[in-house]
């Protein structure tokens, strides 16, 4: 587990986050240290259920979370690299807001100056007596001093100017390297599919969405026997299945939908379809794909076995709830399994 919730959607995203974990480190009288507060961030945006559950667990038994204990939950479910990556963006981000506020304080002191010479030549014009040579002089050394504090006010708004692009493209750049990073921890490491916590994520703004097609589905993949052909030729054979699978799955799923790697063997997709016939045969098409992949001996070139999978389908209605239609998908998965696997099931809400 990495700490995605750091580089989590947005800054607004992350300001939301650290709203709701600041009071909840107070409530529960834990020091506001960085490991404390990446553990109680990660808990707030709700991206590891895991770590959710032990630490619940914690506050439960012992109204606390202790040193010992969050020492074990960052090391079991948090990045040390992550976490160094999160503090040196924030840092980024502060060393830029620290200057634009120094450059604006500038800009406006120098304004507030600006304008105090505005009203010193107002004034002395106002006080001009031009049928004096002195009040021509006076009038004079106005016009002059007006026109090189222009100049000077010009230069300045220029250098402020200069500064507010350069603090733009930072700020642009340390966006960039926020979305970059939310990615990374958005991916399966082994396949290079959405991870579950972004399914999780995704899985409730489709079931709120009311544009989709007619037909959309939530689609759960099972990989057959997995747990034998891992067993029988070694953990190396099973990751080279389950990558051979993804990259099915992804060519397949991504003119419909998008598709996630759920846990262990089971990968999952959400996709439309126009029509129930549409629905079926594409999914037929991908079961009778996979059985195409095998598994060869480098040395002999030798199939060491062959590969199918059992799809079960949940079709989504107009109030679909998230955990409802995953429900019904591991039912219909669920079924497939029991009827003799390689095959299809679908539940209708």
């Amino acid at each position: 587990m990495v700490l995605s919730a750091q580089a989590d959607h947005s800054l607004g995203y992350s300001s939301h986050c650290l709203k709701l974990a600041i009071p909840l480190m107070v409530k529960y009288k834990i020091p506001i240290t960085p490991l404390n507060y990446a553990i109680w961030y990660c808990y707030v945006s709700d991206k590891n259920h895991d770590l959710n559950k032990e630490l619940d667990g914690f506050i439960s038994r012992f109204n606390g979370c202790s040193y010992e204990q969050a020492n074990y939950l960052f090391n079991k479910y948090l990045s040390a690299n992550d976490l160094s990556l999160f503090y040196q963006l924030s840092n980024s981000f502060d060393d830029v807001v620290g200057q634009v506020q120094h450059d604006l304080t500038a800009a406006l002191n120098q304004s507030t100056q600006f304008n105090q010479v505005l009203y010193a030549c107002r004034e002395k014009l106002h006080d001009a007596d031009i049928s004096k040579e002195r009040g021509f002089d006076d009038v004079l050394h106005c016009v002059e001093r007006l026109t090189n504090e222009s100049a000077a006010l010009q230069n300045r708004t220029q250098d402020f100017q200069n500064q507010l692009a350069l603090a733009y493209a930072k700020l642009i750049t340390l966006k960039q390297e926020l979305i970059d990073s939310k990615r990374k921890t958005e991916k399966d490491t082994l396949t290079g599919l959405f991870n579950r916590g972004k399914f999780d994520e995704d899985i409730t703004v489709f079931c709120q969405r009311d544009d989709l097609a007619e037909i959309a589905v939530l689609v759960m993949v099972d990989i057959d026997h997995f747990k034998v052909f891992n067993d029988t030729f070694g953990h190396q054979k099973g990751d080279q299945v389950l990558r051979a699978v993804a990259v099915k799955l992804l060519k397949y799923v991504a003119s419909v939908g998008q598709v996630y790697r759920y846990g262990g063997e089971e990968f999952c997709f959400t996709a439309q379809f126009a029509s129930i016939s549409d629905m079926t045969n594409f999914t037929q098409q991908l079961r009778l794909a996979i059985t195409k992949l095998h598994i060869k001996d480098p040395a002999s070139t030798t199939a060491l076995g062959y590969v199918t999978a059992s799809f079960g389908i949940a079709i989504k209605s107009i109030n679909s709830q998230p955990n409802q239609l995953i429900k019904k998908a591991d039912k219909a998965l669920y079924l497939a399994k029991k009827h003799g696997r390689n095959r299809i099931e679908i539940i209708e809400e």
